[in-house]
């Protein structure tokens, strides 16, 4: 079982992350994020940005992006502080007639609104409105050009960093509850004893399979001699041992690095065969721990096998062609226990 209460807002994830899958999250809407791109749609109708700029009637002079290098107000900050309040809603047209933007300007002439001041003249020297020509504005995160809050709402998350691998753990032939705990182990959510002693719940750290190195997950799923002798042996006999990891794995890099090597037709089987003997491991971790009851890497293996076999009576018959694709065929698929 996977142990301990998950708290999603208080996850090791930035507040996004936690609801879209390529960013690792569990694919749920944020309705806080969702609320304000469905409440933009008003604002977006209110004002708007304008992609380009015609008579100058409607963009704002000191706010709006009608600029090459983007709104004034952000090309320069300094100049734009010095601006009186009431004369920030200017448009275009206003402002350029006579000049009228330069007596806006009503702070401090320091050095540094000085020099933006000087580079705002030199750009607007050259600048020519189209008296015929109305200001046209679009929406940038679409390509129509047109509002819509699922675009508003993709774009709360732009710059977000994704999780490696979060988008094939929801596509493996797995459980709900193998993927969910698979999720974690990536997020590095699962009580392991290393987290564990972090947080005051034990005095050791010692990994519970090897009682060698201390219990992380990538220790415990990947490099630890305990499971890798069992990966060593289960891949050995549908012909692929070299994709076992090594000792120094980590769970995320062998994961995806090993999918990369297995014929394409075979990588979903692969992938959700890692989710299972995962699982698996972590169970028997969690009988050490809090039953005191061990077993063999040669018990685990039928551990495995059976539930292998379980799941592909069960309809995940893509499980099976992994280990046909070791020079094995037969129809139907034979137990795995044959080749184990």
């Amino acid at each position: 079982m996977v142990t301990g209460v998950v708290d999603l807002d208080a996850a090791a994830m930035p507040h996004a992350q936690r609801f879209d899958v390529d960013l690792g999250g569990l694919g749920l809407p944020d309705l806080r994020v969702l609320s304000f791109a469905l409440r933009l749609r008003w604002e977006w109708l209110r004002r708007s940005q304008p992609d380009a700029v015609g008579d100058g009637a409607s963009a704002r002079f000191w706010t709006d992006s009608w600029l090459p290098n983007g709104p004034i107000c952000r090309s320069a900050p300094n100049l734009f502080r010095a601006v009186a309040c009431r004369r920030r809603n200017r448009t275009v047209k206003d402002a350029l007639d006579g000049r009228q933007w330069t007596r806006d300007i009503t702070g401090a002439p320091t050095a540094a609104v000085l020099c933006e001041y000087i580079h705002l003249w030199d750009t607007l020297e050259t600048f020519q409105l189209s008296p015929h020509t109305s200001d046209r504005f679009i929406w940038k995160w679409t390509a129509s050009g047109t509002y819509t809050a699922s675009s508003a709402y993709r774009a709360f998350f732009i710059g977000m960093t994704s999780l490696l691998g979060a988008k094939f753990v929801w596509r493996a032939a797995m459980p709900p509850k193998v993927k969910f705990f698979f999720w974690l182990a990536l997020h590095g959510r699962l009580w392991t004893a290393d987290r564990r002693k972090r947080h005051g719940l034990q005095p050791e750290a010692t990994c519970a399979l090897c009682d060698q190195d201390g219990e992380t997950t990538d220790h415990l799923l990947a490099s630890c001699p305990f499971t890798r002798e069992v990966w060593a042996r289960l891949l050995a006999s549908a012909g692929h041992q070299h994709l076992a990891p090594g000792n120094d794995s980590t769970l995320a890099d062998w994961w995806l690095l090993t999918r990369d090597e297995v014929p394409g037709t075979f990588r979903r089987a692969f992938g959700s065969l890692v989710l299972l003997v995962a699982w698996i491991i972590w169970k028997e971790r969690n009988n050490r721990t809090f039953s005191n009851v061990a077993m063999t890497t040669t018990q685990v293996l039928a551990v495995v096998t059976e539930e292998l076999d379980a799941y592909i009576g069960a309809g995940y018959r893509c499980l099976a062609s992994f280990f046909m694709a070791g020079g094995y065929s037969a129809h139907p698929p034979p137990s795995v226990a044959t080749f184990v």
